[in-house]
């Protein structure tokens, strides 16, 4: 008996000092808890105080319709509506819409894909129309579905390819004809369409990449089959430098991060939804939504995209370098978590696919200069310095390395390049234009022939 008594403080205390380390825990996880909840909403705070978008209700805000204004997108959803694509037996004979290759830029089309082609225009006439008639308008907005979340965006984002083909089909069958003003314009109205698509999404701004170097696809092949006039050339080099509006990617990151938090407050279905991936996954994530890991996550989510949008207001080549540490230190996992890692990867590749077509264009103005300044000498020039101030006001700088971009004479006719996102100068490797695809790393340089 006496025993026990003995040992009872003994056993108070253990009782004591673990109840007392309960305590401090729990202390400790409220305080972690409840300052990871503000530190998030802290930030969240800032940010809207400041003027940015964070809920679909606000983006929407962004993108409101002006039904006083005539709206381009009104004509281009009417042509998708008239579009009528190939059967199976017209898309074995179509390039760009089907299975066949273009000849070189410099040769004809064959007699038979021409024909093909000519037959496939007539069947989209009304189409066609349409899509000249919004040419001329320079507002543009698309019906979006913001209530829907974050995957019911753009229905209509598939079918406007379909219509910047048949744009690129019928500039070449304009240049097989020898009508230039036919082929020149083509190439305005797929610039235009492309432009149309300057809006809050990021999957819009890798269709409008892919659309802009349709055109400038079709701008090599028109300037190589035909002597075009001085002033074909110039409201040509007018529609290429005015096709992208400045904003226009900050505005489809902003609308990224929007569909970030969105997917954050979203449930485990929902989120297994948009990513297609098991919902058990992401109930896995309540322990760390309980402990507070999942708001120190999502801070860090919230503060890597306002890294990204910030980065975007300085010049080119620093935004870049920008991302580029941004990229190092997501996949060094210094940065990463589970949105992050669901976001992040696909907004830096798409950042780099802007920055190859800010070089594609200004490899297309430059080669578009050289023309002009060859229809006024009656030569080519030497080197990219005689363009200026005539025709450019400066050498275009390449957005890789900070350099001029390249020009290089060739037996007949010239060559002027980007190096790339390799930065690696291959002497103008040109890729093959039928095979481009939007990943994977470049194994060519960005390139403008003109063999003539």
């Amino acid at each position: 008996m006496k025993k026990r008594q003995a040992g009872e403080p003994k056993r108070f205390r253990i009782r004591t000092l673990f109840l007392g380390l309960l305590v401090v825990l729990g202390v400790g996880f409220a305080i972690f808890r409840i300052g990871a909840y503000r530190d998030l909403q802290r930030r969240l705070a800032e940010l809207s105080e400041a003027g940015y978008p964070l809920t679909m209700a606000e983006l929407e805000q962004t993108y409101t319709v002006d039904p006083a204004r005539d709206n381009a997108a009104d004509y281009y959803l009417g042509a998708l509506s008239h579009y009528r694509g190939p059967d199976a037996q017209a898309k074995e004979v179509l390039p760009k819409v089907g299975k066949a290759k273009l000849p070189a830029r410099t040769e004809p089309l064959d007699p038979a894909m021409l024909q093909v082609i000519e037959a496939f225009l007539v069947e989209n006439e009304e189409a066609l129309s349409l899509l000249h008639e919004a040419t001329a308008l320079d507002y543009s907005r698309y019906p979006m579905d913001f209530s829907q979340g974050f995957d019911m965006f753009a229905p209509w984002l598939g079918s406007v390819r379909e219509a910047a083909f048949l744009l690129s089909l019928e500039g070449l069958a304009a240049c097989d004809r020898g009508d230039s003003n036919r082929a020149v314009e083509s190439v305005h109205a797929t610039l235009a369409l492309a432009k149309s698509l300057n809006c809050v999404e990021l999957k819009n701004r890798i269709v409008q990449i892919a659309i802009q170097v349709l055109a400038y696809g079709n701008t090599e092949r028109i300037v190589n089959r035909m002597t075009l006039t001085d002033e074909k050339l110039r409201l040509l080099a007018t529609w290429v430098e005015t096709c992208v509006e400045p904003d226009g990617y900050r505005q489809a990151v902003l609308g990224e991060r929007c569909c970030g938090l969105r997917l954050s407050r979203s449930t485990a279905s929902e989120q297994a939804a948009y990513l297609g991936a098991d919902e058990f996954v992401f109930k896995a994530l309540v322990p760390l939504k309980i402990l507070g890991l999942y708001d120190r996550e999502m801070l860090n989510y919230v503060n890597v995209m306002q890294d990204c949008i910030e980065a975007l207001g300085l010049p080119l080549d620093e935004c870049r370098m920008a991302y580029e540490t941004i990229g190092r230190q997501f996949s060094s996992g210094q940065r990463s978590g589970f949105v992050t890692k669901v976001f992040i990867p696909a907004l830096l590749r798409t950042f780099e696919l802007d920055v190859r077509n800010a070089a594609h264009r200004r490899v297309t103005l430059t080669a578009l200069a050289i023309e002009r300044f060859r229809l006024a000498q009656g030569r080519l020039p030497k080197t990219l310095g005689e363009l200026v101030p005539v025709h450019l006001e400066a050498v275009p700088i390449d957005p890789f390395d900070n350099q001029p971009l390249r020009y290089r004479l060739l037996e007949k006719g010239f060559v002027v390049y980007s190096i790339g996102e390799d930065e690696s100068d291959d002497g103008g490797a040109e890729r093959d234009r039928d095979s481009y695809h939007l990943g994977g790393e470049p194994k060519w340089d960005i390139t403008f022939f003109v063999e003539r």
